[in-house]
């Protein structure tokens, strides 16, 4: 799951150098290619170009696939300025599913319930990248694909 996140984060890294948000970030926008078991980030159907001033330059419709979208992208205008992190929630939802095997929650519920309890079997330092990538508060979370990537490569804090 980590070595999946990690290839889909270096894509994401990728477009976010070019300003521009996938906005749809999700198990079924990844394929992994057969020879080399490469995931592939597909579907920039509702993704989003930012000019300089990071303001949006197209006009694309928002899409919203629940349990996968940020509480912003249910509001009119909530990506209407480039935001690393609403990919960055995203990913981290993606992983949820891919460590649970359960569509993670709508963002409101976690806004009001907090995200259920992972199960024992992962590993704290995933626990913790999913938890702060998320929080229902953009400015919360990671503020770029490589402070994601950093956190997910971090060992483990040993226990004295």
């Amino acid at each position: 799951a980590v070595s999946y996140i990690k290839h889909v984060a270096s894509a994401l890294e990728f477009v976010h150098q070019h300003s521009i948000n996938h906005l749809d970030v999700k198990p079924a926008n990844i394929m992994v290619r057969k020879e080399d078991c490469q995931a592939v980030l597909i579907d920039f159907g509702l993704s989003k170009q930012y000019d300089a001033s990071g303001e949006q330059t197209s006009t694309t419709p928002v899409g919203i696939s629940h349990g996968y979208a940020p509480m912003e992208q249910y509001n009119a205008g909530g990506v209407g300025t480039f935001s690393p992190q609403t990919d960055i929630y995203s990913l981290g939802a993606t992983l949820y599913k891919l460590v649970t095997g359960n569509t993670p929650p709508q963002a409101i519920e976690i806004f009001n319930d907090g995200l259920p309890e992972l199960l024992a079997n992962v590993p704290s330092q995933i626990k913790k990248v999913i938890k702060k990538s998320m929080q229902p508060k953009k400015a919360e979370r990671y503020n770029s694909i490589k402070d994601f990537i950093q956190q997910l490569d971090r060992k483990e804090d040993s226990v004295l």
